[in-house]
């Protein structure tokens, strides 16, 4: 019966309405709560698998972590000019960048010896704050086949650069003090080996950069470490380089670079990630009735 022409509400349709409003902002917090978890777990899965394809890159190449600051060994060496010479008799006088390549290289060698010397062009300091060191671990290689090979680079008769062999024990020496490699492909008639610069200061491993191309920003990085200077740059795991500053070849100084934001990117996105978390949850209970 009704008393003032109003319908009626029942107490059975208030609270199946009150139900159906608690059950849908579950049903909404639930769909949320899946999203961020499905999130959360996918971006566990993938850090191992990152770090394992990380792990797998550097076991290939030449760690400098793990050799920075060893011994170099002073070996005896032979150029077409110099017959014998330690390396010794070079970096008492000033700090070394030495590379090892071969001549009968179809690879990596020549297109990264290119790359070091236009790198040596642009940022200078040759033969004045440092030496410049080709050796050849091919037992097969003489001093006239260096010489020829630094004709080819453009450097033939540069006193900077000193082109040169040395005996296999002497070189694997050098092998075993760097984290360097080579093993010969039969199938291709090449020695198998990644391409590397080493600078030496006062008998020790100042850096190694590992890589087929060397940039005027790397190799700056290199030279200031010899010298002592502070380098306002560093590598990641992989080699990626990592930079808060960049190197300006033309005016040879550095300026900031990206990796100023890189740097705030990880604290800044864990910031944002809690912030959407707590917001999202306080509106959803915001939503919910009393």
């Amino acid at each position: 019966m009704l008393l003032s022409g109003k319908p009626r509400v029942s107490l059975h349709s208030k609270h199946f309405s009150a139900r159906s409003a608690i059950l849908s902002q579950q049903t909404v917090y639930s769909r949320s709560t899946r999203s961020l978890q499905i999130g959360i777990m996918l971006l566990v899965l993938a850090l191992p698998l990152n770090a394992q394809q990380s792990v797998t890159a550097a076991s290939v190449l030449p760690d400098e972590g793990r050799y920075a600051n060893r011994l170099f060994p002073d070996i005896v060496a032979h150029s077409l000019h110099s017959p014998n010479f330690r390396l010794s008799d070079i970096w008492r006088e000033k700090p070394v960048l030495l590379t090892l390549v071969f001549t009968r290289c179809a690879g990596i060698c020549s297109p990264f010896l290119m790359s070091l010397k236009s790198a040596v062009d642009a940022i200078g300091g040759a033969g004045g704050d440092y030496h410049m060191v080709v050796l050849s671990f091919d037992p097969q290689d003489t001093p006239a086949d260096m010489a020829a090979l630094a004709g080819h680079i453009g450097v033939s008769g540069n006193g900077d650069w000193i082109f040169g062999t040395s005996t296999a024990t002497e070189i694997e020496r050098i092998a075993q003090s760097t984290g360097f490699w080579f093993r010969w492909d039969t199938e291709r008639g090449q020695f198998d080996h990644p391409a590397m610069l080493v600078g030496v200061r006062a008998g020790r491993i100042a850096r190694l950069l590992v890589g087929g191309v060397v940039l005027p920003v790397r190799l700056k990085e290199v030279v200031d470490e010899l010298r002592g200077e502070f380098v306002p740059a560093y590598p990641l795991p992989g080699r990626a380089l990592f930079r808060c500053f960049q190197y300006d070849p033309a005016v040879r100084r550095f300026k900031p670079d990206w990796g100023f934001l890189l740097l705030l990117l990880p604290g800044s996105t864990a910031l944002f990630g809690t912030f959407w978390i707590f917001r999202s949850a306080r509106r959803i209970s915001k939503s919910l009735p009393p």
